[in-house]
Order: C-alpha cells, then sequence, then structure tokens
C-alpha cells in the first residue's frame, strides 16, 4: 500500500507535490517515535506476539479508512495514526527473525528472503488491480493481506522473547547510552541516516517518478517491484555469508555505490522502461544493506535490549534519513523538478555517505569477526563489550 500511496494522493486525492511530499514525511515521524517505543514495550512485557498482533490489526483497519478521508488536515491524522501503527511491524519482525534464529540456528537474510518473494509478487499483483480495477482496490487489498498475515503470526509464529538480566531490568535508557558509547555505533548510524535519505527518495518517489514518465502507466511499478524483488532473492539468502565474507565495511561501501548509481540514473532517464536494468541493484542497495545494518546492530545491542535497538535503527534509517528525503525531496521535486532531486542526491548525499563508510571501516576494525573464531566469536565479543559499557554506566550512575 505504501507504494502507491504517493500514486493515489497525486491523481485520485489531488494533493500538490508539497502536500504529498508533507504526507510523506508523516511515516517518518512515526518511524522516529513507534518503533522504539513498541520495541521498549516489548522488552518490558516479554509478549512480542501480542504487541505484533495488536499493530498489525490495527494498522490494517486505519489504511483501510484513508481511502475515506479527502480534506488534507484529516488525512494528516489518518496517515499519522496509521502509520504509528504499522512502522513497528518491520521491526518486530526482525527482532522476532533474529530471536528465533539466535535458538534454533540459521541466517537472518535467509528468513528475510520471503518476505521480499511477498513484496514483489504482492506489488506486481497489486499494480494488476489497479490499472484494472483502480488503485482505491489497493486499500481493500490490505484487509486481504492483513488477514492472511495475522493468521499466520497466530498459528506459526512462536512467542520467543530474551529474557533480560535482572539488573538490565527497567533500564533500557541506560542500556541505550552502553550502546552509544560504541564510536563504530555512531558512525555507522550517521550512515544510516544518509543511507535513509537516498533509501527514502526511491520509496517514496522513484514509482511516482516513473509513473509520470511513462505517460501514467502504473502497469510499470508492478515491474519495477518484480526486477527489485527477483534482484533480493540472492543477496538475502547469502547475506550472512557475504559480509562474513568480506566483513561488514566492505559490504556497506558496495551497496551505497550502487545507491550512486542509481541517482545519477534517475536524473539523466527519458525513456524508463530503456532503464529498468538498473533497478537490479535493488538487491545491493536494500538487501545486502539492511542485512549488514541488522546483524551489526544486533550483535552490538545488550542482551535483553535487541527489541530497543532494532527499533532505534530503524527510526534512523527510516525516520531521521526518510524523514529529511520526503520533506526536502518533496519541496524539490515540486519546485526545481525531479531531476534536480535526484542530482542532488547523487552528486551531494552519496558522497557524503562514501566519506562516512571510510570513517566507519577505521573503527569498526577491532570488532570485526576473526575468521579463526566466526561469528559466534563476534556476537560474544561485542555483547561482553556492551554489558561492561552498561555496568559502567550504572555504576557512575550510582
Amino acid at each position: 500500500m505504501q507504494t502507491y500511496l504517493p500514486i493515489y494522493f497525486d491523481t485520485t486525492a489531488n494533493f500538490s507535490k508539497a502536500q504529498i511530499g508533507v504526507l510523506l514525511s508523516i511515516p517518518c515521524i512515526c518511524a522516529i517515535v513507534s518503533p522504539p517505543v513498541w520495541g521498549a514495550i516489548v522488552d518490558g512485557i516479554h509478549n512480542q506476539k501480542l504487541a505484533h498482533t495488536v499493530c498489525l490489526v490495527s494498522a490494517a483497519f486505519l489504511f483501510f479508512s484513508i481511502q475515506y478521508v479527502t480534506s488534507f488536515p484529516l488525512m494528516c491524522a489518518m496517515v499519522f495514526i496509521a502509520n504509528f501503527q504499522t512502522q513497528p511491524s518491520f521491526s518486530l519482525l526482525d527482532h522476532a527473525s533474529m530471536a528465533w534464529l539466535e535458538r534454533v540456528g540459521g541466517d537472518y537474510g535467509k528468513q528475510r528472503l520471503y518476505g521480499a518473494a511477498g513484496y514483489g509478487a504482492g506489488g506486481y499483483f497489486a499494480s494488476v488491480v489497479a490499472s484494472s480495477l483502480g488503485i482505491e482496490w489497493c486499500f481493500n487489498m490490505v484487509l486481504i493481506l492483513s488477514s492472511v498475515s495475522l493468521f499466520l503470526l497466530l498459528t506459526y509464529v512462536p512467542n520467543i522473547q530474551h529474557e533480560a538480566e535482572h539488573h538490565q531490568k527497567g533500564e533500557l535508557l541506560k542500556s541505550l547510552k552502553a550502546i552509544l558509547h560504541q564510536h563504530d555505533v555512531l558512525a555507522l548510524f550517521v550512515i544510516v541516516i544518509l543511507a535513509g535519505v537516498l533509501g527514502g527518495l526511491i520509496d517514496n518517489f522513484l514509482f511516482l517518478w516513473y509513473f509520470n514518465l511513462s505517460g501514467n502507466n502504473a502497469h510499470i511499478v508492478g515491474v519495477v517491484i518484480a526486477i527489485e524483488t527477483i534482484s533480493e532473492l540472492p543477496f538475502f539468502f547469502h547475506a550472512n555469508t557475504i559480509i562474513e565474507r568480506f566483513g561488514t565495511p566492505k559490504c556497506i561501501l558496495v551497496s551505497l555505490i550502487a545507491y550512486g548509481i542509481r541517482m545519477a540514473t534517475y536524473m539523466f532517464v527519458q525513456h524508463p522502461w530503456l532503464v529498468l536494468s538498473v533497478e537490479v541493484l535493488h538487491g545491493l542497495t536494500y538487501g545486502l544493506l539492511l542485512a549488514a545494518f541488522t546483524n551489526y546492530i544486533y550483535e552490538a545491542a545488550p542482551k535483553g535490549t535487541e527489541g530497543t535497538m532494532i527499533g532505534v535503527l530503524f527510526a534512523v534509517q527510516r525516520g531521521i534519513g526518510g524523514g529529511l528525503s520526503t520533506l526536502v525531496g518533496g519541496w524539490i521535486y515540486g519546485a526545481l523538478g525531479g531531476r534536480m532531486m535526484w542530482g542532488i542526491a547523487g552528486f551531494i548525499v552519496f558522497p557524503l555517505s562514501l566519506a562516512f563508510t571510510a570513517g566507519f571501516a577505521c573503527l569498526a576494525r577491532s570488532t570485526e569477526p576473526d575468521p579463526q573464531q566466526g561469528g559466534l566469536g563476534q556476537h560474544h565479543v561485542r555483547r561482553e563489550l556492551a554489558a561492561r559499557q552498561l555496568r559502567g554506566l550504572r555504576h557512575h550512575g550510582r
């Protein structure tokens, strides 16, 4: 649904580009507040499944109701409430996956693969529905697919939650301070913001850009989603192997270079159907990059605060980075045109991300896994480091 909202706002609700930019920035504000709040709730009540169910059901009905809102102020309010319940779904799913895999074994990327396949199939089917029955039918699909998701969640997903140590309960703020004392994590968060800006422009404006260039052809949106999804599959499947082989900094660097290529292509494209091959880079800019960020942050988090820290990761990426991209990008799109928007991203934001990646590479060397120890060794070392910092903060607080 998020993919087609910009098109719905433009063609059906008849909002201006500036108003669309404001509406698309609201989910970013929710991404700053909502995932950490729900992550802290999960870590506190130790019932991830209940929180996820509440978010899923409420978000489905709220998004379905958007089609009945006509005024811009009411639309802003509805989009805010709906996204406040929707945004935690991503971090809650990742939290459940990482906690489950830590107990039974496996790779995060291979589990995330199913989400990519579902996104691609659903996106292409939605484009067919939007082209034949109208874009309003996408709202009906939200209820149908959410019902299926609810059944799977209640039936098959166990309620797995780390049991925090007794002295960590109720001290999530101290845990956050502990993790932020790690300089490599701080550098990574800056990269996450810049990557969030680049990714936010693609998520919020690429489909509208292609839609306008193709003469308002909704079918191109489904084709782009299908190509992006296919490109994600091998990177999600082999994400852990790639990260262990080359290290997190190199994986981030390659992914950001792919972002730069995409920005330059969008700036100069004239016929979108002829350059769809560039969308295969989505596997790097989303699949590999997301796995690298998530694994690094999860391993850096003190035990018992993984949900909070993954929520913070999504808040920084989708909230701060995505918010900057939608507010500023929407204004540039409306005032100076889409090509200028892509150009600024490609020739200003992209070089900045490379510079901070170089700094992160220097800081991360001391925490990269030793090939003789494997991934478990890195996980143990980083957890112990975070635990020591947390104990130091607690002692200092006394």
